[in-house]
């Protein structure tokens, strides 16, 4: 019986070799597709992490620029703006520089009518005292026509 006894242990001891080598070399197979598989994800997690880097990049860029869009829309609108102001300034000083310059006019004008008023009021007066001048020497001369002084001519004339 010996002799059928090593065939089987030799069988069993081959088998436990191969169980033991297949049970490594599956492990190390399983281990290395496991790696293969982390490598394989952690190139994917990379390619995803770049993938939102540019494309956070490429959306800071576009923001940047409507930003920058934005900004030359306010300046020229506020430009435009601060045109107009200006032209509604510039406006308003012409007429109220005119109105000034009006002003000045008229009142320059009244100050020459009220000039002329006043040289006219002085002839006027002048030729007051002279008729005042020429009626005194009338009467005078009639009183010493008549003979007869003013009251006395008036009484005259009065009973007449």
């Amino acid at each position: 019986m010996v002799p059928v006894i090593v065939p089987i242990v030799s069988a069993i001891v081959a088998a436990v070799i191969s169980g033991g080598l297949c049970f490594f070399v599956g492990t190390a197979y399983r281990k290395k597709i496991a790696e293969a598989k982390i490598g394989s994800a952690e190139e994917e997690a990379l390619r995803i992490v770049n993938d939102a880097v540019r494309a956070a990049e490429q959306r800071r860029k576009e923001v940047v620029i409507e930003a920058k869009d934005e900004i030359f829309k306010m300046k020229n609108e506020s430009e435009r703006e601060l045109r107009e102001r200006r032209s509604e300034v510039s406006r308003q000083e012409r007429r109220l520089s005119q109105k000034e310059a009006s002003f000045e006019r008229r009142q320059e004008q009244l100050e020459k009518e009220e000039e002329k008023q006043q040289q006219r009021t002085e002839e006027l007066e002048q030729k007051l005292r002279e008729a005042e001048s020429l009626k005194q020497q009338q009467f005078e001369m009639l009183e010493k026509v008549s003979g007869y002084t003013a009251d006395q001519a008036k009484d005259i004339l009065l009973r007449q």
